[in-house]
C-alpha cells in the first residue's frame, strides 16, 4: 500500500495536464454501477438472452455476420435512445456501421472525450471480447446521462475492430479533416476475465500528446477511489484495438483491459468457449466502476440532473467568496423549490468534516459563514443534497 502511494503522489505530480482529487459525487457516480445491468447486457450481445428490438423479440445470434452485426447495431442503438442523448448512425460502408452518442458539454460543448469499445466479434459468444467493453460504455451513458458536464461526453460503439479496427479509423480520420477538438480517448476492452482474482488489469498507453497524462490519470482515480482493482500502465501499450486509430491522428488515447499484458489474459478468446460463465463477475464490476469514474471526472461533473421532475437543476447553484480564501468565506446556495437540505464540508480525502446547515428550507437564496482557522490548508469540497438533487463545489484554503 506505501509503494502504491508513492507511485500515486509521483503520477500526480507529473501529470499536468489531467488531474484529479476527491469530489464524493465521482464516487456516488460510481457506485451507481451496478453488475444485473452490465450482466444483462453482456447475456444480451453474446446471444444467451432473447430482446425486443423495434417490435419483435430476437436473439442476437453473433456479432460477425452482416446480420448479426445489424441486430447488436439496433440494440445498442436503441438502448442509447432510451437516455435522451443525440444519436449517429454512422453506415461508413456498405457493412460498416458505428453507433454512437454525444451528451453535450454545457461548458465547452464543442470539446470531447469520447468512451468507447468495439461491438463486432470474431465467432459466436464473445461475451469478453467484446460483449464486456460495450456493456460497461452503455453503463456509462445510462448513469452519466444524468448528470451535466463541462465537456462532451461521446459514448461510441466501433463496427469492424477485429478486421484492422476499420470503423474507429474513419470516425479518427474525418475528426482529424474537421479539427475536432478530441481531448482524449478511453477504449474499454475486454474486462471479464481474472482467474486469480488478483484484480490486476492492463492500461495500454504511449507517448502521443497527452496519452501518458490520461493513463496517470486513470491510475489517480482507481487510487483515489480505492477500487479492489490493481491497474498496471504499459508503455509502449498494444496498438491492437481502437485506441490506436486515435494515436495516428495524434490524438490522446488510452486502453484498458484484464491482465493482457499482465499475463491473466482470457484463454477462450477468440473462440465460442468465451462466454459469460468464464467472468470474474466481482472483477468485471469494479473494472466497470473504473471506468465510469474515470471518464465522469475527465468531463468534470458539475450538477445531478433528475429526468422528468420539472425541475430545471441549472437554477441550483452554489459557490463562496472569496476563493481561495485564507481564514474564513461566505458560502451562497440557491435552491428552485422547498425541499430539505444538508450541507457539508469534506477534505479531499473524502472526510466529512462537518455539517454546514441542514433541514427543510424554502426556496431562495441562503448565505452560510464558514470559519476555517482550524482547518489546513488546502482543497475542500462543499456539497449540497436537496431531495433530488447533488451539487459539489471545490474550495481553496490558502493559509
Amino acid at each position: 500500500m506505501k509503494l502504491k502511494l508513492i507511485i500515486l503522489l509521483h503520477l500526480l505530480l507529473t501529470s499536468i495536464y489531467f488531474s484529479q482529487t476527491y469530489d464524493p459525487l465521482i464516487e456516488e457516480i460510481m457506485n451507481q454501477t451496478n453488475l444485473d445491468s452490465l450482466v444483462s447486457t453482456v447475456r444480451i450481445l453474446s446471444g444467451e438472452d432473447s430482446v425486443v428490438i423495434g417490435d419483435s423479440t430476437v436473439l442476437i445470434t453473433d456479432r460477425f455476420s452482416y446480420q448479426g452485426r445489424n441486430l447488436a447495431a439496433e440494440y445498442i442503438k436503441e438502448k442509447l435512445e432510451t437516455y435522451g442523448l443525440e444519436i449517429y448512425d454512422q453506415q461508413y460502408s456498405s457493412q460498416g456501421r458505428n453507433i454512437y452518442a454525444i451528451q453535450r458539454g454545457s461548458i465547452h460543448p464543442e470539446e470531447y472525450f469520447i468512451y468507447c469499445a468495439h461491438y463486432d466479434a470474431v465467432t459466436f459468444y464473445c461475451a469478453d471480447d467484446n460483449a464486456s467493453g460495450v456493456s460497461g460504455v452503455l453503463e456509462a451513458a445510462r448513469i452519466l446521462s444524468g448528470y451535466q458536464f463541462n465537456y462532451s461526453i461521446i459514448y461510441a460503439l466501433w463496427d469492424e475492430e477485429e478486421i484492422g479496427l476499420v470503423g474507429s479509423t474513419f470516425f479518427a480520420s474525418q475528426a482529424d479533416s474537421n479539427d475536432m477538438n478530441i481531448k482524449g480517448v478511453v477504449n474499454f476492452e475486454m474486462s471479464g476475465y481474472d482467474s486469480n482474482d488478483d484484480g490486476l488489469m492492463d492500461v495500454h498507453t504511449r507517448p502521443i500528446s497527452n496519452s501518458l497524462s490520461l493513463s496517470n490519470f486513470l491510475f489517480a482515480i482507481d487510487s483515489i477511489y480505492n477500487l479492489p482493482v490493481q491497474p498496471v500502465i504499459y508503455n509502449p501499450g498494444t496498438t491492437a484495438s481502437d485506441h490506436n486509430s486515435f494515436w495516428q491522428k495524434n490524438y490522446s488515447a488510452i486502453c484498458f483491459s484484464e491482465a493482457y499484458y499482465g499475463g491473466d489474459f482470457n484463454p477462450y478468446y477468440h473462440s465460442a468457449q468465451d462466454r459469460i460463465d468464464k467472468f470474474n463477475l466481482n472483477y468485471f464490476h469494479n473494472v466497470a466502476k473504473l471506468g465510469i469514474g474515470s471518464i465522469a471526472a475527465l468531463a468534470e461533473n458539475i450538477v445531478v440532473s433528475v429526468q422528468d421532475n420539472g425541475i430545471n437543476p441549472n437554477s441550483i447553484s452554489i459557490n463562496n467568496f472569496p476563493n481561495p480564501f485564507n481564514s474564513s468565506t461566505v458560502i451562497r446556495f440557491i435552491i428552485p423549490e422547498e425541499s430539505n437540505i444538508s450541507l457539508d464540508l469534506y477534505n479531499s480525502i473524502g472526510e466529512k468534516i462537518k455539517n454546514l446547515s441542514d433541514g427543510f428550507k424554502r426556496a431562495g437564496e441562503y448565505e452560510v459563514f464558514l470559519n476555517a482557522n482550524s482547518l489546513s490548508s488546502g482543497v475542500y469540497f462543499i456539497v449540497l443534497r436537496t431531495s433530488e438533487h447533488y451539487f459539489s463545489h471545490k474550495i481553496l484554503l490558502l493559509k
